[in-house]
């Protein structure tokens, strides 16, 4: 870690990012709810990915919907939280870019959620509804850039824990022989 007069420097490279990932997800929200119309669905990617719209007071299938304030509050402090972590450089290297995700998601749907007391989901799946009807018999919750943010985040996070996992496995144990 590079020092300055013994002090950390601050981890600039996640937090930019991060902001301006927040700041891309504020175009596409603005966009959506200028743009787009509750139960109509635009194809992007025909059967796979489409623009649809709403406003989701909860989370995924309507989860927590009278909670908006609560989860918006949660969802900031995680992100300021992890923000501030990767600042001030108290994340490991492995682990930056999965928290720098984490964080943009979270800010993203919190800073929607206090703003319009609710969060504008505007990309929904044919293909994920598919999948999702099959084991749950409903269709795949509409989402947005925060939500593909947090999931890849996570997702990021567990293929490094696994990683590192089958790195310490693989090691052969030092000789018991003298």
């Amino acid at each position: 870690m590079t020092t300055l007069r013994g002090r950390r420097t601050v981890g600039w490279a996640p937090v930019l990012v991060t902001a301006l990932l927040l700041v891309l997800e504020g175009l596409l929200k603005a966009w959506a709810v200028e743009q787009l119309s509750p139960g109509v669905n635009r194809p992007l990617v025909p059967g796979v990915l489409h623009l649809g719209f709403t406003l989701n007071t909860g989370m995924a299938w309507g989860l927590l919907g009278g909670f908006t304030g609560a989860l918006a509050a949660l969802r900031l402090l995680v992100g300021l939280g992890l923000v501030g972590a990767l600042a001030l450089r108290r994340v490991p290297p492995p682990l930056t870019w999965p928290l720098a995700l984490i964080a943009a998601g979270a800010l993203g749907n919190a800073l929607d959620g206090l703003a319009r007391g609710a969060v504008v989901d505007y990309l929904t799946s044919p293909l994920l509804d598919r999948v999702s009807e099959l084991l749950s018999g409903r269709p795949f919750p509409i989402f947005n850039l925060s939500d593909v943010l947090v999931c890849t985040g996570v997702a990021a996070l567990l293929l490094a824990n696994w990683w590192r996992e089958r790195r310490v496995t693989a090691r052969p144990f030092p000789s018991q022989t003298p």
